[in-house]
């Protein structure tokens, strides 16, 4: 009977514990011997998962053990347990405006290195560049979806996900209808476009109500120089707003309310913000580049405020405005990226110390300079 008890436990020591969130050792492949000699598996990776997050895509190539280690999503359920372990990466699609391809960068902004990831696949059939993909990130990955595939091919509903882990596009369910340059955003946990939302956990799509939404022109291509006429943002991850210019040049700000699925029309100071000048939401408030003054205009639901920074008045603004920059809030800073995939960051916490400015460079290659920014997302890991 006690040995019965000890292969048992044997047994369950070789398996590793299944409940979610832990160490699975059955499912580090066949790589023969353990992880790290002289230590547990389930240990091992506690210390494989503890590493910074730009050694992890290297330490893949040792062998197959680490590879499926490091592949499982305990990985970065440990990190996302563990105090001052998480990572924020910045993601970049641009469009490249000599070669006409769309490509996706992430930027690990604590040692400035650039990663080039894989292309986005394209489903059976389509063999033109697909255009106007609309992104986001949920629970840790990146979401993207719809497009156009060249200037005169078929409105697309896919949807693949980017996981950092694997690095590695992954196909998921279709949305239920075909979208160009759809509007998205995350609220509540769920990824939702102008009338789906998104339930990642089930990998189903439901149609909700969208009534009163913003009409936005698509583009039919891209162009050196286009800049979109519409911005969205997400407060306190319930207010959803978007402001826009129709096509006699009005501006407009709506707010998306969930409950009821209908847009309202806001008379609200944001519409000025959104419309107008680099804006982005940073520690859950709305923060927008007031370069004319030399200050970042801070604003919320409830009131609007401002941070004098003189050091951004003397920069080139101009020049910095028509390479058609993009901003993304990331930590304590403002990351600018515009062509060329050239970097700026503003960091709100130094106003007091004069150094809240810094600066990286592009990634190393051919063509690079002609690199539109289409989009920002950051993801942490």
């Amino acid at each position: 009977m006690k040995s019965r008890k000890r292969e048992a436990a044997t047994a369950s020591s070789e398996q590793g514990i299944c409940s979610s969130g832990e160490w699975r050792g059955d499912e580090r492949g066949g790589g023969g011997g353990a992880l790290l000699p002289g230590l547990p598996d389930e240990v091992a990776a506690l210390v494989l998962a503890r590493l910074p997050r730009s050694l992890l895509l290297e330490l893949k190539r040792v062998c197959k053990s680490w590879k499926k280690a490091l592949e499982q999503p305990f990985v970065a359920e440990t990190r996302a347990g563990l105090p001052g372990c998480m990572e924020e990466w910045l993601y970049v699609q641009s469009w490249n405006s000599y070669t006409g391809k769309v490509a996706w960068w992430a930027f690990d902004w604590q040692v400035g290195k650039w990663l080039c990831l894989p292309t986005v696949p394209r489903r059976r059939g389509v063999s033109a560049e697909v255009f106007g993909r609309a992104s986001a990130v949920l629970r840790g990955k990146l979401y993207v979806m719809g497009g156009k595939a060249g200037p005169c091919g078929p409105t697309l509903r896919d949807l693949f996900v980017y996981c950092p882990l694997r690095n590695k596009w992954s196909r998921r369910k279709q949305m239920i209808s075909t979208r160009h340059s759809p509007l998205v955003c995350v609220l509540r946990g769920k990824r939702m476009d102008a009338s789906e939302v998104y339930d990642y956990e089930k990998d189903e799509w439901a149609v909700i109500e969208n009534t009163g939404h913003p009409t936005l022109p698509a583009p039919s291509w891209y162009k050196k120089d286009w800049r979109p006429e519409w911005q969205s943002i997400v407060l306190n991850n319930q207010s959803y707003f978007c402001s826009y210019t129709e096509e006699d040049g009005r501006a407009f700000i709506k707010e998306y309310d969930p409950e009821t699925g209908i847009w309202k029309l806001k008379k609200h100071k944001l519409k000025a913000l959104l419309r107008y000048g680099l804006s982005t939401v940073l520690a859950g408030k709305l923060h927008t580049v007031d370069w004319a003054a030399g200050r970042v205009r801070v604003a919320d639901t409830s009131g609007m405020g401002w941070i004098q920074m003189k050091e951004i008045q003397n920069l080139p603004w101009v020049q910095i405005w028509r390479a058609n920059p993009q901003m993304v809030g990331l930590g304590t800073s403002l990351f600018v990226v515009k062509r060329g995939l050239q970097i700026m960051s503003i960091d709100v916490s130094k106003v007091d110390s004069g150094q809240l400015l810094r600066f990286w460079g592009a990634p190393m290659g051919p063509g690079v300079k002609d690199e539109e920014v289409l989009s920002c997302e950051v993801l942490a890991l």
